[in-house]
């Protein structure tokens, strides 16, 4: 008997997992201040607890392929949510800055498998139903984020970052009991789910002309997304305390309007998408990321901040779902590995940036945050190389690939 396909269950449950994920690094982002003073920790010295807990990530996200090999997907999304979630409720009884930085880089472990996991699953999903979902799960994720960091606030996390981390580690658990709920992957296309459900927003990979345009585009767009989130969620809140008349609460409203911004961008990106397309999309939003950094680092005023961030998360918002949507779109066959190693380049970016931001921000975060608008240029140029890789390949024949016995006959790009 045919195992009946339970897609609506499936995707709510993935909405519920990307939320605990948001949720806990918005509670980080909002403790990092409270940490730094609780655990007498200098900018350098918080750059280096940092870049630890990035490096435990990228160890972490490695591991995918080679436990997804061996135990079912979402019994391994499970053990990640778990294991992020017992490094949070640890960490705020480590009292030594050695232990802590310990504890920063088991979690990190288990922070950067669950990231992973999810967006393999995330992607997973969108090629079982042709549906494009990894940036709704994304906009999950920037929404339970706000809500982390206003949470933080309201518990007192400024101050004392333990309830907040507690909070956040119990969210992971509850989010591993949902992973846990996943049905079992489906190597094979579901009945209904064919060439029908494919939307017009998905723009074909398969021409192998653009194989490797893609691919510079999803690494050089997540490395430096991830660069510019580990500054931001790293240092922000730091960042805006030192500029005239700031405090706790600017900080909290700064990362609020960032992660609210993300969620309404990740919201809106379907329709965009289907109208402009991916690199369009991406170029678009980083050019509007650009004017909010701007608009941040030009003037130190309450109302910068807030529209700075407002711009930067809009701007932004699209820029990874749709590097991890592309590449798993295109590497059905391999994409648990395809975006472990994604994800793993990611997190390399997330340990160099704030040992870079630790020293050149020592006298001021704002030389390190005058660096970035450098960033976004480079991720730009590879959008637009890719877009005029895609319009050649367009006009050229185009490879025509039959499905295999382990390929569903649909027209999803391989």
């Amino acid at each position: 008997m045919t195992r009946k396909y339970r897609r609506p269950h499936a995707t709510g449950l993935l909405v519920c997992v990307f939320a605990t994920m948001g949720y806990q690094t918005g509670a980080w982002a909002a403790s990092v201040p409270a940490i730094v003073s609780g655990r007498d920790l200098s900018v350098s010295r918080l750059g280096l607890v940092l870049a630890v807990m990035a490096a435990g990530s990228i160890v972490g996200s490695l591991t995918l392929r080679r436990l997804t090999l061996r135990f079912a997907p979402r019994r391994v999304l499970a053990a990640a949510a778990v294991l992020s979630g017992l490094g949070y409720l640890a960490l705020p009884w480590l009292a030594t800055p050695l232990l802590f930085t310990a504890g920063a880089a088991v979690t990190g472990a288990g922070l950067g498998l669950f990231d992973a996991a999810a967006n393999a699953e995330g992607s997973e999903q969108e090629n079982r139903t042709g549906r494009r979902l990894l940036p709704r799960f994304h906009t999950a994720f920037s929404f339970a984020a706000a809500l982390g960091v206003l949470g933080t606030y309201l518990v007192g996390g400024h101050a004392d970052f333990g309830p907040a981390l507690s909070v956040a580690g119990a969210g992971c658990v509850a989010g591993a009991l949902a992973a846990l709920c996943l049905p079992g992957h489906l190597r094979h296309a579901p009945s209904g789910s064919g060439a029908a459900e494919i939307h017009p927003e998905w723009e074909d990979t398969s021409h192998r002309r653009i194989a490797v345009p893609v691919t510079v585009m999803a690494f050089t767009v997540v490395c430096g997304g991830f660069m510019l989130d580990s500054t931001l969620e790293g240092f922000s809140a730091l960042f805006i305390q030192q500029l005239p008349f700031q405090g706790a609460g600017q900080s909290a409203l700064g990362l609020i309007m960032l992660h609210l911004a993300a969620t309404a961008g990740r919201a809106v990106s379907g329709p965009v998408l289907r109208r402009v397309g991916d690199w369009k999309t991406l170029l678009a939003g980083e050019f509007l990321a650009l004017a909010g950094l701007l608009v941040l680092i030009t003037d130190g005023s309450s109302w910068s901040v807030a529209v700075g961030m407002l711009m930067i998360g809009v701007g932004m918002s699209p820029a990874v779902p749709i590097a991890y949507s592309l590449l798993g779109r295109s590497r059905p066959r391999a994409r648990e590995r395809a975006i472990a190693r994604l994800t793993a380049s990611g997190y390399v970016t997330f340990t160099v940036a704030p040992v870079l931001v630790g020293l050149i921000g020592r006298d001021s975060l704002l030389d390190a945050f005058h660096l970035l608008p450098i960033l976004l240029a480079v991720m730009a140029s590879t959008v637009v190389w890719l877009g005029i890789r895609q319009r050649a390949a367009a006009g050229g024949p185009k490879d025509v690939q039959t499905p295999g016995p382990e390929q569903p006959s649909t027209n999803l790009p391989n």
